[in-house]
């Protein structure tokens, strides 16, 4: 093979104690912050269980406590206690000291691998343009889930036309408004409620409808839907089609703030379609495709990779809306992967970007406290020969200083000149403009990072 030689880009992972027990999740007080100011009711649209045949009735109402009897003694207090406390995840017998900065993602995908774990674990990657087609993100998934079982697709944009997922086809007719209008931007706009993915799709002229097709799942599959939608007047409404079966119209629910984010869970047995055909102005935030964990539970990747996007896009959204989604997701893993439109940013101070991946990580780490993380650098450009080793540097640092494991993209793809060397090759494995990889670039990339991971693990 032609070009610059790729050498194997190890994380750099640095030394950590045994971690604690993980602490609570966030996601009550998180929600409850957010619908304080109008940003995320998340009321779930699903039907009432519906009792099976034989089953017991319903619990009756909680009765006066009875009187105090022998068996109240202490000790039978206590054992009482135990008893009635919440079982110890599994995963907090499973961490090991060696697994350093992966130390809670690792132990949750032992646990899954073992048996013990009851739901997916799943991975947040953030990102600019690299991660927006999910080539490179879609290599670690497919790794992932080929070793641990398959979730599902994870989150999805609706309405976009030029939009890519690995596993998926998605359409979009008619005219779509985004917003923000440059959702790569790193300035605040508008309220900043944009959902988890940075990005809202509405109806721009006339009527308009989005599509997904799940083209991986097995005709059997049971899936689980999560549409989020945003409406900006009580009579928008949003008519959600599952493959065989009826419309479902959703709007929001009496009382709802306007201008929160709504969420409807759906499920499905066997189809793998779902079409959605907004009336009136309601804003689709996103979708969210995963297996039933309650099957067979295995890992997710959430790609949220925007194109133009830095370090600054995410710090733009309005912070308690988006830690209500992210708790909602509670994620083990966050990836963070930005730097290359940051190389290209030649008037800014490098230093700040050590700051921006603080306050990412902070907001993170607010919402899922013991989350682990992991930061790559950026790829090779062209046009900034000096400035990218430099911005590499300053991440590099940044990741080490909050906790974060480091994978040099870099290096991974032969350092200096490298995207030169991968244009020039037959076929490229680098676009022509200096910037971008192609398709087999960015599986290069992915499967390097995911053989890099799945050799530190240990079972």
């Amino acid at each position: 093979m032609s070009g610059a030689p790729c050498s194997a880009a190890r994380a750099e992972v640095p030394e950590r104690s045994a971690a604690p027990p993980r602490a609570p999740r966030r996601l009550a007080a998180a929600l409850l912050a957010a619908a304080s100011l109008g940003c995320s009711s998340t009321r779930e649209h699903v039907a009432p269980p519906t009792p099976e045949v034989g089953s017991a009735p319903p619990a009756p109402a909680a009765a006066l406590p009875p009187r105090r009897t022998e068996a109240d003694a202490p000790e039978a207090t206590a054992t009482r206690r135990a008893e009635a406390a919440p079982a110890r995840p599994p995963e907090l017998d499973l961490m090991r000291p060696e697994d350093g900065t992966y130390a809670h993602f690792f132990a949750a995908l032992r646990a899954l691998e073992q048996g013990r774990r009851k739901d997916h674990v799943r991975v947040a990657w953030l990102g600019d343009s690299h991660a927006a087609a999910d080539f490179w993100s879609g290599a670690l998934r497919t790794a992932l889930q080929r070793r641990f079982g398959d979730g599902g697709l994870g989150f999805v944009h609706l309405g976009y036309a030029a939009y890519r997922h690995d596993g998926a086809r998605t359409t979009a007719d008619g005219k779509w408004r985004t917003r923000p209008k440059t959702p790569g931007g790193s300035q605040p706009v508008d309220d900043g409620v944009f959902g988890l993915g940075g990005i809202l799709f509405s109806a721009h002229k006339g009527p308009v409808r989005a599509e997904i097709t799940v083209t991986g799942a097995g005709p059997s599959s049971r899936l689980l839907w999560d549409v989020c939608f945003r409406s900006s007047a009580p009579t928008d409404e949003l008519a959600v089609t599952i493959e065989g079966g009826p419309s479902q119209v959703l709007r929001a629910s009496p009382g709802d703030t306007v201008g929160a984010l709504q969420h409807a869970k759906l499920s499905s047995v066997g189809a793998t379609k779902l079409g959605v055909v907004p009336s009136g102005a309601p804003e689709l935030c996103g979708l969210v495709v995963e297996t039933d964990p309650e099957v067979r539970p295995g890992v997710v990747v959430d790609t949220l990779g925007i194109n133009g996007a830095r370090l600054a896009t995410p710090l733009r959204w309005q912070e308690l809306s988006w830690a209500a989604e992210l708790a909602r997701r509670s994620p083990e893993l966050v990836v963070l992967e930005y730097g290359t439109n940051e190389a290209g940013d030649v008037t800014t101070d490098p230093s700040l970007y050590a700051r921006q991946l603080a306050e990412l990580l902070d907001r993170t780490r607010r919402v899922e406290p013991d989350i682990d993380c992991l930061v790559l650098a950026p790829t090779d450009r062209k046009d900034t020969p000096e400035r990218t080793p430099v911005v590499r540097d300053v991440l590099r640092d940044a990741a080490r200083e909050g906790g974060c494991a480091f994978w040099d993209t870099y290096e991974a793809m032969g350092g200096r000149g490298s995207i030169e060397a991968w244009y020039r090759e037959r076929p490229p494995r680098a676009s022509r403009d200096g910037v971008h990889l192609t398709f087999r670039g960015y599986r290069e990339l992915g499967v390097k990072l995911s053989n890099d991971i799945l050799e530190r693990y240990r079972p």
